[in-house]
């Protein structure tokens, strides 16, 4: 049981690399409270298979490792945190490694780099094929032993605390099922993505948006929602669940190939198979549509089976549990939702419009990578800004005015104004809302996936009216988790259909059958603010940033 009497300066919302690196720069100085949903160790860091990109080898740059970012990004990338991200990188790697995680090295015992889709170079360091895991893992070892982070497992926030304009706290629901009120000088979210949102996705069951809509209900900038990436290569064969075949896999020489066995990337890229994902992802959709089939394959088994099993044993025992052998046959893949490339608007150092309150990783939008992620970004992009935010909130609280709060104790008792006036039904309600959860996940999946229409977002917005409201009336007062994740779910829904009907040109991970891609004729909007210009559409900018 957490110690009640423990007064955090900062807690920390999620327990993923972003979460965990800033809960370990923090307590160098503060007393952290970090808050996690689940149990440590579950989170979207430990599914990331390739690896963390870096500049760190003679023959590559980091002008190179820049333009391959603004290209997978569409060029619609805040430059300033692209180049800040890049260059930070080794120094963020060499803290891993002192940290405890030993990535793979070559005979010469030197780090050992392999290459994803977007990439000009070999630049992804990596740990097999679990790096998030190992990641994940050393990190919270570190936290475990840290007597200045408080960690308090299966712990669901409900909301934010905002007092007279300043975020200064948070209500939760403890393990026991208790609604509880936890005060700090700054609160930090990472929470990860909102894979949730669609029937076919990568992450976890925890992924269902929090911190978004949390942040949303509080009045924080929520942007660049309509682009969300689909990773190409997720496992498919029903009823096995979908999981993560690496695009390290592709990489290290996997092509891909429809029912026919005829290799088709070539028709879509001149990179084939290591084009962007989005491009990967429509191409293999396309592919699915016109031989109406519900998959293609994924082919390395030309490779030595004695190298693919050590390369990637994580994917080869997985795929074997489900009766394949990546060694003598090909994996039967689809596209699934993986990766929220928009979220809580920031500057460099996790900063968002509302004071105290910050946002790193996945729940963040730095604007580093636009209109669809450049392969393995998202961790470096976590370790990068997570340890921005860090610094910026160390030296605020030692050095700055602070914030002004009311006199109440770090942790209050039962919040009774979220308790409900008539019990709850949950049984019922448990069933009811998951069928509408569902529902919306289908919805999503045809109307807000891969490709998209006009006619179909205006369905989806209509059929998401419905949803919420029919939710709305079984969970008036929503106290449960799953209550609670599914108003998160529908907050972050609503978010996602909005901004895709902004969105009046085709880029990245966006696609609508009814416009026109991105071309440079916008390149002579101003460049001196990302976050001030306007998009075409007259709206607020969603990080839009044309690069020349």
């Amino acid at each position: 049981m957490a110690d009640t009497s423990f007064q955090p300066d900062v807690i920390v919302i999620g327990s993923g690399a972003a979460g965990l690196l800033c809960a370990i720069e923090l307590s160098k100085s503060l007393q952290v409270c970090l808050l996690t949903k689940n149990c440590i160790r579950e989170s979207n860091t430990k599914y990331a298979q390739g690896g963390i990109a870096a500049v760190m080898k003679l023959d590559d740059d980091y002008e190179q490792h820049i333009k391959d970012t603004l290209v997978a990004g569409d060029n619609l990338c805040a430059l300033d945190a692209v180049k800040l991200l890049v260059h930070e990188a080794p120094a963020r790697i060499r803290e891993l490694i002192n940290l405890g995680i030993e990535f793979d090295k070559d005979k010469d015992n030197l780090l050992q780099f392999t290459r994803e889709g977007g990439h000009s170079s070999r630049r992804i360091l990596h740990v097999g094929d679990l790096t998030g895991l190992a990641i994940e893992e050393s990190l919270v070892n570190s936290v475990m032993t840290n007597s200045r982070i408080d960690v308090r497992e299966n712990v669901l926030v409900k909301d934010l605390l905002v007092e007279q304009g300043y975020c200064c706290g948070v209500i939760f629901r403890s393990e026991q099922g208790q609604y509880l009120t936890l005060r700090a000088k700054a609160i930090v979210l990472a929470t990860g993505g909102a894979g949730q949102l669609f029937s076919h996705t990568t992450n976890p069951s925890i992924a269902t948006g929090d911190g978004v809509a949390m942040a949303h209900r509080i009045g924080a900038n929520i942007v660049n929602m309509e682009f969300i990436q689909f990773h190409p290569t997720a496992f498919h064969k029903p009823p096995a669940p979908y999981f993560l075949i690496s695009e390290a896999v592709r990489g290290e020489g996997g092509i891909l190939v429809n029912h026919k066995g005829e290799r088709f990337m070539k028709k879509y890229h001149r990179l084939k198979e290591l084009a962007p994902r989005d491009i990967v992802a429509r191409a293999i959709f396309q592919e699915m549509a016109d031989e109406k089939k519900d998959s293609v394959f994924l082919d390395i088994a030309f490779k030595d089976a004695h190298y693919l099993q050590k390369r990637f044993p994580t994917i080869y025992n997985r795929c074997l549990e489900y009766g394949l052998d990546i060694t003598n046959e090909p994996v039967p893949v689809s596209p699934a939702a993986h990766y929220f490339c928009g979220g809580v608007k920031t500057n460099i150092d996790g900063l968002t419009n509302i004071p105290g309150l910050y946002a790193i990783g996945e729940v963040a939008c730095t604007g580093v990578h636009g209109a669809n992620r450049l392969a393995s970004n998202s961790l470096l992009e976590s370790v990068v800004f997570a340890y921005r935010a860090a610094v910026h909130i160390d030296c605020w609280l030692r050095f700055g005015p602070g914030p002004r709060l009311s006199p109440e104790n770090a942790l209050n008792g039962p919040n009774t104004k979220t308790s409900p006036k008539t019990p709850i039904k949950t049984g019922m309600n448990k069933r009811e809302i998951e069928k509408r959860i569902t529902k919306i996940q289908q919805i999503m999946w045809e109307y807000a996936g891969i490709i998209r229409s006009h006619a179909g977002i205006q369905k989806a917005l209509n059929a998401l009216k419905r949803i919420e409201k029919q939710v709305a009336e079984l969970s008036p007062d929503p106290l449960s988790v799953f209550e609670i994740e599914a108003r998160n779910l529908i907050t972050v829904a609503k978010l996602v259909l909005l901004a895709a009907r902004r969105r009046t040109f085709n880029a990245g991970t966006h696609y609508n059958l009814d416009l026109v891609t991105h071309t440079s004729e916008l390149a002579d909007l101003d460049e001196t603010d990302p976050f001030q210009l306007e998009d075409p559409s007259g709206e607020p900018s969603s990080l839009y940033r044309p690069v020349h």
